[in-house]
């Protein structure tokens, strides 16, 4: 390894000090927002004025940013105490969503496809996902993401309640769920009738 790439190495794996507030975590250094925002698309900008910006991350995204070695948590914001690690932040978070685990997995597998992923709008869809190399500040969501967990039933009226939503939006309906072996399989919803993932092709949608 060269002493350029061991730099490059080195900086990406720079953690950065966050703090739980509730079901969220903040950031305020200004590189990390640079990098996590507005290149890699993670969290949410909060402008208290012009000059000072803040980046909050939902769940989900707080348990990439750690799984990948780039948070820094202290339990209870305390430096004096233990940072947290990923498991402990699972739980933690769990207290506000017990599907997030699964929601989890959903989430990373899409990113690990390179696509660029936000949430949802409520009423079930949990995530947007814009296609690879879009600008989610200027460009629309291709999919929208529908996940259903084992053991809750997803009702037809919800379904066709999502359908139309995505149908007036213009965007692509997708249902994912967790199989047992914790593998997030994902389905093409067109005209209210469920297909198969297994039949889109790749450059539609990830397999």
């Amino acid at each position: 390894m060269t002493e350029k790439e061991k730099v490059n190495d080195k900086a990406e794996k720079t953690q950065v000090e966050g703090i739980i507030k509730e079901d969220r975590v903040i950031i305020s250094d200004p590189e990390a927002i640079q990098e996590f925002y507005y290149t890699s698309y993670i969290g949410d900008l909060e402008k208290e004025d012009p000059d000072t910006e803040k980046l909050s991350f939902n769940p989900v995204e707080v348990l990439l940013l750690c799984e990948r070695k780039r948070l820094l948590i202290f339990i209870d914001n305390d430096k004096k105490n233990d940072v947290y690690d990923f498991e402990g932040l699972l739980t933690y978070f769990s207290q506000y969503d017990d599907k997030l685990w699964h929601k989890y997995i959903i989430y990373m597998d899409l990113r690990k496809r390179g696509y660029f992923v936000r949430s949802g709008y409520g009423e079930g869809i949990e995530f947007r996902v814009y296609k690879r190399g879009a600008d989610f500040e200027t460009d629309s969501a291709r999919y929208l993401i529908y996940p259903v967990f084992e053991g809750t039933p997803i009702e037809l009226r919800d379904l066709d309640k999502i359908s139309r939503v995505a149908l007036s939006s213009r965007k692509d309906l997708i249902v994912a769920t967790v199989d047992r072996l914790s593998r997030p399989i994902f389905y093409s919803v067109n005209k209210f009738e469920i297909i198969n993932n297994a039949e889109i092709n790749e450059e539609d949608y990830a397999r």
